[in-house]
C-alpha cells in the first residue's frame, strides 16, 4: 500500500489507522479553526477539507500521493464544545455531559496531489454519558487524556468509562469515521492492496 500523508496529530486517528495496516507520515496542518457553526456537519467537513489543502501546500517536499485529513467536533444542546483550555474547562465539560447526550461528528478529506481531486464525507454519532460522580470526574482528570481532546475525553482509552452506550460509528467518537473514509478512499481509486 502507499504511505499516505495524516494531516494531523492525533494519536488516536494515527493508531486507528496503522491498525488498518497504512503506512503512514503525520504532518500537522497550520489553518485557522474558527468557524461560525451555522451547519456544524458540513463546516467540519470543509475544516477537513482545508486541513488536507492546507496540507499539501505547506509541504511540498513531500512527493507522497495520498493526504487525509480529519476534524472532530462535539455538540451537547445545539453548541459546540470544542477542547478544554485548561483543566477547570474540562472539568465543566465533564459534569455538563454527565448523565446527557451529546453529538460528534466528524469531517474527512482524502486528497489525491496528482490530480488535485478531493473527497470528502462525515460523519455523526451520539455519545451517552453515564452519571459521574465527582470523584470519577476528578479521577479521570488526573489522567491528562482530557487535554487536546474535544469534549474532554477520549472513548478509547479510560474516557470509555465515562460512556454509557454510543448510537453510530466509535471510530468516528475517536475522531475518524473509518466507514466514510474507506469509502472516499475506494471512490478516489486508492490502491486497497
Amino acid at each position: 500500500m502507499d504511505t499516505i500523508i495524516l494531516a494531523s496529530q492525533s494519536k488516536g486517528r494515527r493508531e486507528l489507522l496503522e491498525n488498518e495496516g497504512f503506512s503512514l507520515i503525520p504532518l500537522p496542518a497550520d489553518i485557522d479553526e474558527n468557524i461560525p457553526w451555522v451547519n456544524p456537519e458540513k463546516e467540519i467537513q470543509g475544516l477537513a477539507e482545508k486541513k488536507a489543502l492546507a496540507c499539501h501546500a505547506q509541504h511540498p517536499e513531500h512527493k507522497e500521493k495520498w493526504i487525509i485529513a480529519a476534524d472532530t467536533l462535539v455538540v451537547f444542546q445545539g453548541k459546540p464544545i470544542g477542547k478544554p483550555a485548561d483543566i477547570d474547562e474540562a472539568r465543566a465539560f465533564l459534569k455538563s455531559l454527565s448523565g446527557k447526550v451529546h453529538t460528534v461528528i466528524s469531517g474527512v478529506a482524502f486528497l489525491d496531489r496528482t490530480t488535485g481531486r478531493l473527497y470528502s464525507d462525515s460523519d455523526v454519532s451520539e455519545v451517552h454519558f453515564r452519571i459521574l460522580t465527582e470523584k470519577e470526574i476528578e479521577d479521570y482528570l488526573e489522567t491528562g487524556e482530557w487535554q487536546g481532546a474535544a469534549g474532554a475525553y477520549r472513548i478509547q482509552h479510560k474516557g470509555g468509562k465515562l460512556v454509557e452506550r454510543i448510537h453510530g460509528s466509535f471510530s468516528n467518537v475517536i475522531g475518524l469515521p473509518l466507514s466514510k473514509l474507506f469509502n472516499i478512499m475506494h471512490q478516489a481509486g486508492y490502491p486497497a492492496n
